[in-house]
């Protein structure tokens, strides 16, 4: 190997190790408080907002997203976080590990709403973490609506929610 060479490669690797920290740093983001009225009877039922970096691009768009059962009623309706240039089934962001199971504090699901917000899995305030995205989520349930439409089976009506989102470390 000639010496040109040899420099060559310890400059590309002295370059490439003092960018890893700007590579890996966090989008901040500008803290967002916002809310969402679900109903059933509203006749546009689709809800994202934008949620945008410190620089004033979008980072990521949240949305509510409904779970629709054979006989097309909304069981459960998912709060989705995906980056901005993602196409609308991209990963949702609040699962990290993509491999979900069971319910998550970022779902609303009528059955475990049936007997109210205090008395559901994961009660009227639900917080979710996101440390790989420096992110946090508050999420405070303020209405949940259901009915029955068999027995042992129920459907979203209304939801309403107060949703903050902030930067993990302010």
């Amino acid at each position: 190997m000639t010496n040109h060479f040899r420099q060559h490669i310890l400059v590309t690797f002295f370059v490439t190790i003092a960018l890893l920290p700007i590579a890996a740093a966090k989008p901040r983001i500008v803290p967002l408080q916002t809310s969402v009225k679900f109903s059933t009877q509203a006749s546009e039922n689709r809800w994202s907002v934008p949620i945008k970096s410190t620089d004033g691009s979008t980072a990521y768009v949240l949305s509510l997203e409904p779970d629709f059962d054979v006989g097309h009623h909304i069981v459960t309706l998912e709060l989705v976080l995906r980056h901005s240039a993602d196409k609308s089934d991209g990963p949702n962001l609040l699962d990290p590990t993509r491999s979900r199971h069971g319910l998550q504090a970022y779902d609303f699901a009528a059955d475990d709403l049936v007997q109210g917000v205090q008395k559901s899995a994961f009660g009227e305030k639900r917080t979710v973490t996101l440390k790989s995205l420096g992110l946090v989520l508050r999420i405070t349930v303020s209405k949940a609506a259901v009915s029955t439409i068999s027995v042992g089976n129920h459907q979203l009506d209304a939801l309403d929610l107060q949703i903050e989102v902030d930067n993990l470390n302010p």
